[in-house]
């Protein structure tokens, strides 16, 4: 309970401080007795004000939640304030001077032992970042920066990251205070002494939301010391919790809201939209002569992106003849060749098979050619392939079995082919996540 009036204790003798220092100055210009007699009182309520400070501020220090350099250096400040303004008073109660310039002296050193003092107490209280701008303090709690994952384990990435900067340091292997250690699955999820740390999907036995939920002068708030558990943080360690509390798997393999999805870029850099396999991977540029051979057969060839050597090519406004050589080109590119567009043309099944080979690519449009069910058999190996246009074509039921194993698929456009509303729903229970497009 001592420990608790500190906050009040510290305050009070800077302005018995600040009050005394006025006087002095008035003191100074007028030379009355009256302000002397003040001045001495208010410096002893100065050096009283001190010391009641710093007996609340060691049962503070008592309590083993406030440690480190911070703790340190405002401690050593407050027994200088506190020495400090005794022997003020002592000097004017006394009218003794000892050296030179003696109370302009202390002065200093008593401002500077209240900046410092002050700077370091609101660090251990507030945490490292509370000085508002123009001073922009450096904080040593290391940001987290996801945006260049791939695969991320929530725990392991963000909220044992949390625990470390804020947590861990009381509740490890060694100095597990209350008897919770934080650092490890099982002490987060033990109840061996009472409600567990974390209880999967259950905020209100969970005895860290509890405490990171409570008022900041709430006698079991966490963490006591050092930068708090900020709203952001609270709200990725409650959304953690209300998941199952998860300790494995990938972020992307869980149902996430749109706001939280907006809430883990913004905070975290965590691009969550699904990105095809053009997107995540890095290739190097298809070479030139490759590249003309392409353009010499009458293709039009693209890269997707200035930044994305993947190629784009159709054969819009080319002629309809797909022959051998003009395949035989494109398949020099076919680990460059995400998307093709073969539509209106006469490419056949011989054309199609030489086309399942095409690891890499992602969009196909061959609507309106000569492809039959036996071709799709040839393209059933492309896992990647995500977009299939056979509007127009000779497809049957039978065809739409060979698409069943394309998980990858994300649309498929079916109108005007000689497929079955039967055939196309048990495609539907196949594909679940794909839009299967039929015209109706």
């Amino acid at each position: 309970m001592i420990a608790k009036l500190h906050p009040l204790f510290v305050h009070l003798p800077i302005g018995f401080i600040l009050i005394s220092i006025l006087i002095d100055w008035y003191r100074k210009k007028n030379m009355s007795i009256q302000s002397d007699k003040l001045s001495t009182f208010m410096w002893g309520l100065s050096a009283l004000g001190s010391l009641f400070a710093m007996g609340t501020g060691v049962a503070a220090l008592r309590s083993g939640y406030y440690e480190g350099a911070n703790m340190f250096i405002h401690l050593i400040c407050g027994y200088g304030i506190a020495a400090l303004c005794t022997f003020l008073w002592f000097v004017k109660w006394k009218n003794k001077s000892f050296f030179k310039h003696q109370n302009g002296i202390l002065k200093i050193l008593l401002g500077a032992g209240l900046v410092v003092g002050g700077h370091f107490g609101g660090s251990l209280t507030h945490g490292e970042e509370h000085l508002p701008m123009p001073f922009e303090p450096k904080s040593d709690l290391t940001k987290i920066d996801l945006s260049a994952h791939d695969s991320i384990n929530v725990y392991q990435d963000i909220i044992s990251v949390i625990f470390t900067q804020k947590c861990n340091r009381c509740h490890e292997e060694g100095d597990a205070r209350g008897r919770l250690n934080m650092t490890t699955e099982e002490g987060l999820l033990s109840d061996k002494y009472g409600d567990p740390a974390i209880a999967p999907s259950d905020l209100g036995n969970s005895e860290i939301y509890k405490r990171i939920s409570l008022s900041t002068w709430h006698d079991k708030y966490m963490p006591p010391s050092g930068p708090p558990i900020t709203y952001k943080e609270k709200k990725m360690v409650e959304w953690w919790i209300l998941q199952g509390a998860p300790f494995r798997g990938n972020l992307r393999d869980l149902e996430i809201s749109k706001d939280m999805k907006a809430f883990l870029a913004d905070e975290y850099g965590v691009d969550l939209t699904k990105k095809s396999f053009y997107e995540k991977v890095n290739i190097d540029p298809l070479e030139p002569e490759l590249f003309n051979a392409i353009k010499e057969q009458k293709f039009n060839i693209t890269p997707l992106a200035a930044n994305n050597n993947f190629l784009d090519i159709s054969n819009h406004g080319q002629s309809k003849n797909i022959t051998s050589e003009r395949l035989d080109a494109l398949a020099a590119a076919k680990e460059h060749l995400t998307w093709l567009n073969l539509s209106d043309t006469d490419l056949d099944d011989d054309g199609l098979r030489q086309i399942g080979e095409f690891i890499n690519l992602t969009k196909l449009n061959i609507n309106n050619t000569n492809v039959t069910d036996t071709g799709l058999k040839a393209i059933e190996g492309l896992n990647k392939l995500s977009v299939l246009n056979l509007f127009g074509t000779k497809i049957t039921d039978a065809g739409l079995e060979s698409l069943a194993g394309l998980k990858s698929l994300e649309s498929i456009y079916l109108w005007q082919t000689e497929t079955t509303s039967e055939g196309v729903e048990k495609l539907r229970a196949a594909l679940p996540n794909c839009d299967i497009n039929t015209g109706i």
